[in-house]
């Protein structure tokens, strides 16, 4: 088997670096929770998964399986992917990506007919794992979506159009991504936020400016603009 490597570290990259490649921010964006603009390593994140999607596109991959490099496996893990992906040919399903892990932020998701294991997700967190189909690669890369970018977690439930910032949706059209969730989830972080060895270049990296508001005098954190 053969494997597609692609990492943009957010210490890597530079203000030259994005402006060369064409990279924006979608305007008004902001964190939901931290209320600032996109950070270095966000924006690293979102390049190492759509440099993945242009390689399935351009190489014709049918089907991938996406593993970020802080994870941890199910004990189980082989032996349910492969009942998964046997249950999917099954069911005959179309399907554009499959969460192999995320952060589930609304509950009440219901089983996909005749499935014992997959469900439809609704507003979710984490791209460490998903499977992804080349069709899916394909709508995901229509939007241009470096040209308009949000975090890369926040874009996927987008797709599929289950985010709740309408304002966000409006900018991306279709939103018909067809997504699916294994249940239980196979894969999880490898370290949580607080927990003893968990390293993050995402959420320890520079913030970028956001031109589209006014930079506050009072933070405390060092901008560039983007």
């Amino acid at each position: 088997s053969s494997g597609i490597n692609a990492e943009y570290g957010g210490t890597q990259l530079t203000q030259e670096m994005l402006d060369e490649m064409g990279v924006r921010q979608l305007p008004g964006y902001e964190d939901p929770y931290h209320k600032r603009a996109l950070k270095f390593g966000e924006i690293g994140c979102f390049l190492s998964h759509f440099r993945i999607w242009e390689e399935v596109v351009a190489k014709n991959y049918q089907k991938i399986l996406i593993l970020e490099d802080d994870i941890r496996f199910d004990a189980n893990f082989n032996s349910q992917l492969n009942d998964l992906t046997a249950e999917v040919e099954a069911l005959s399903l179309d399907w554009d990506l499959i969460y192999l892990a995320r952060k589930i932020l609304q509950k009440s998701e219901t089983f996909v007919p005749g499935s014992s294991r997959l469900v439809i997700p609704k507003y979710s967190y984490w791209t460490a794992s998903y499977m992804l189909s080349n069709t899916g690669a394909r709508k995901l890369l229509k939007q241009e979506p470096d040209k308009k970018m949000i975090a890369v977690d926040e874009y996927l439930p987008l797709m599929f159009d289950s985010h709740p910032n309408r304002e966000w949706s409006a900018h991306y059209e279709p939103r018909d991504l067809i997504a699916y969730s294994v249940n239980p989830l196979l894969i999880e972080p490898q370290f949580y936020i607080g927990q003893e060895g968990y390293i993050s270049d995402t959420e320890t990296s520079t913030v970028i400016l956001d031109r589209s508001r006014p930079a506050s005098s009072s933070s405390e954190e060092s901008k560039v603009e983007l």
